[in-house]
């Protein structure tokens, strides 16, 4: 696990301007997120409970394996609210409308860059790989797909699944899905693996002249399914705000790993329910 401090010098942008609160961390609510790659719930709570969380409306954060068991906890009250991109934040609202963003007009905005994580053993595919997101961004394909896989499904409109091409005789690229995270990874009611990230790694392999696989793995389980080869390739999200992503240097990705070029940036979103004490704050 590689720079926990340095995450933690991301997530004070996040914490070190919110007002001040006089609750002891015993009498403070649990925000939920989904289990971090390369990084465990006690390791980030240390550090958190001693450096900012004295300072928010949370005591810290609890660790969930799937989005279902989170929002199960959140709808019994034992976590106030829930940590994700903004993305995943608008598809809840439109298809439950029960939650509010909690918000805090002296919280700096806290950016999310969405990627692609490999093995370091694969560094020619990830530089391809770049390379194409950055076509994709040059020619209008990202933003395209972004609107239809996204936008348009957050307004309620749900796309047919993708179909990548075959080729054959051709390599196979293996790829995690987690289904925790619609509008972006997720399946439909048949079973069959829909969202932005299946249709942008199908457009990103037409180019590489490659096959895909798309493998069902449990959110907690990335890490291992990619050091064991069940995998190539993990959808992947990195913290932080700034320009040159090549020398940024202040991934917290687990060790033996390397990352593609951001193909998506958003911002994250404190979720609470709408009814509760806290959704009244957006």
């Amino acid at each position: 696990m590689k720079k926990l401090v340095a995450l933690l010098m991301i997530l004070v942008f996040v914490f070190l301007f919110q007002n001040a609160c006089l609750a002891t961390p015993e009498e403070k609510p649990l925000l939920g997120r989904l289990t971090m790659l390369g990084v465990s719930e006690d390791e980030l709570n240390d550090g958190i409970m001693e450096c900012f969380f004295n300072l928010t409306e949370f005591s810290r954060y609890q660790f969930f394996d799937t989005f279902n068991s989170m929002l199960m906890a959140l709808d019994s009250g034992s976590i106030a609210g829930m940590t994700m991109d903004e993305y995943m934040a608008g598809y809840l609202d439109s298809r439950m409308g029960c939650f509010a963003e909690y918000q805090d007009d002296d919280v700096p905005p806290y950016t999310l860059h969405f990627s692609m994580l490999l093995r370091e053993d694969n560094n020619e595919l990830c530089d391809r790989i770049s390379e194409i997101i950055a076509e994709m961004k040059t020619d209008g394909t990202l933003e395209a797909l972004k609107v239809r896989y996204i936008d348009d499904v957050i307004a309620g409109n749900e796309p047919a699944a993708v179909k990548p091409d075959h080729f054959d005789g051709v390599e196979t690229l293996r790829v995690a899905l987690t289904g925790d995270r619609p509008p972006m990874d997720y399946f439909s009611g048949t079973g069959e693996p829909v969202g932005f990230n299946t249709a942008l790694i199908a457009e990103v392999a037409r180019r590489l002249g490659k096959n895909v696989e798309f493998v069902s793995v449990d959110t907690g389980a990335r890490a291992i399914a990619l050091s064991s080869n069940i995998c190539d390739i993990v959808f992947w999200m990195e913290a932080g705000d700034f320009g040159n992503w090549e020398k940024a240097d202040i991934e917290d990705q687990p060790e033996g790993t390397i990352v593609t070029e951001p193909y998506l940036t958003g911002m994250m979103i404190y979720l609470v329910r709408e009814n509760s004490p806290l959704g009244g704050q957006r």
